[in-house]
């Protein structure tokens, strides 16, 4: 009986979402918006679909398209729904998985599907000559058909903003310099905001060896990193107000230990961002008083998603915050490591009490409480 119903479940999916080697452009731009989703993250792809939406120009034409497997008609149709107000914005789910399935299984490391791609992109998208790919934690403040329109050279590849999280840790040597022989490691970009020239690399690269690159080594950042690699000398830089990543998150630790200049450029795109973007944790809808949070909150409240948000939440708070109002940091940890979990435990193992690694722990704790403070965010 319980295989039946997955086959029915697995039919609904299928004819939702069919798998193929030919979509087309909707509109004459030949430009789409990408985003790879799980069906855990459609809440939160519904927020930010809402987002874009709001903000949107009604005088241009926006393509969407969302690739994913998991995806059924119920959560398509939901998702559709959010936006049918917008005439100017079509929407569509698209299954790629016959196109890297060889490599997946070929592959000795192992990587989500979703993240082979990204990758992919410019032969998912044979008859586009642009995409934006996008993750699902952000939000929108500005018009993303700029994006749309960014103007490569004859030499560039892909557009995105720079990753001072990355950065940062480079200086902190959380991550080794040299890890992957860039050039310029300070011009490493993140993955969650790109403009891909998909034209320039049909010309220059082939799938095969995009793919290669990955079954040579194995990539801590998985395709983000692959990226950086494969199209460093052909990266155009983003405006970082394109990818901020907002107060109260992980990545403001490692964002304090940049170049005053380029404290001073995040704290600059702070004022006024175009996408805010949650790449670390908290996530918004674990903890709403991260940077922005309240934007992000304010799409989510008209999401037909809201009480799942919320039930989520709510479960995330029993088993994560069983010490009232405690700081930041400690919610991080909560929130990574919950009470009483296998993970605690470990971590526990790793750094039992009073041990010199304990106190190297309490230090570093201490150093991010007293920048919680001096930030004004306890």
């Amino acid at each position: 009986m319980r295989d039946k119903v997955a086959e029915l479940v697995e039919n609904r999916i299928i004819k939702k979402i069919k798998s193929g080697r030919d979509i087309k452009p909707v509109f004459a731009n030949k430009t789409a918006i990408v985003f790879e989703s799980s069906a855990l993250f459609v809440p939160y792809l519904d927020v930010a679909l809402r987002s874009l939406a709001k903000v949107c120009n009604l005088q241009e034409r926006y393509d969407v398209i969302v690739l994913t497997t998991e995806l059924e008609d119920i959560d398509c149709n939901i998702l559709k729904k959010s936006i049918s107000d917008y005439k100017n914005i079509s929407l569509r789910f698209y299954n790629p998985s016959y196109l890297v399935r060889d490599y997946i299984k070929n592959n000795k490391h192992h990587y989500m599907e979703i993240n082979y791609y990204r990758l992919a992109l410019p032969w998912i998208f044979e008859e586009y000559d642009l995409v934006v790919n996008l993750g699902a934690d952000i939000v929108f403040l500005r018009d993303i058909s700029e994006l749309l329109n960014t103007e490569f050279s004859n030499s560039e590849y892909m557009a995105g903003a720079i990753d001072l999280g990355y950065i940062g840790r480079l200086n902190m040597k959380d991550i080794p310099r040299d890890e992957l022989c860039l050039k310029e490691p300070v011009h490493y970009v993140n993955a969650d905001v790109l403009v891909f020239n998909l034209h320039n690399i049909r010309r220059d690269f082939s799938m095969d060896k995009i793919m290669t690159l990955w079954q040579k080594y194995k990539f801590r950042c998985a395709e983000q990193d692959s990226l950086n690699v494969l199209f460093e000398d052909g990266i155009k830089l983003l405006d970082l107000r394109w990818n901020v990543y907002p107060l109260r998150m992980t990545s403001m630790e490692h964002i304090a230990e940049t170049s005053a200049e380029q404290i001073k450029m995040w704290q600059k795109a702070l004022k006024n961002p175009y996408i805010v973007h949650f790449a670390a944790v908290p996530k918004p809808w674990d903890y709403p008083m991260v940077g922005y949070g309240e934007l992000w909150w304010e799409n989510a409240r008209n999401s037909a998603y809201y009480e799942e948000i919320i039930r989520r939440m709510c479960m995330s708070a029993v088993k994560n915050e069983s010490i009232p109002n405690c700081s930041m940091p400690r919610r991080i940890l909560n929130f990574i490591f919950p009470m009483g979990s296998r993970r605690r435990l470990l971590l526990k193992k790793i750094f039992p009490p009073h041990s010199q690694k304990r106190k190297l722990i309490k230090s570093v704790y201490h150093k991010l409480r007293n920048k919680e403070i001096k930030y004004g965010m306890s």
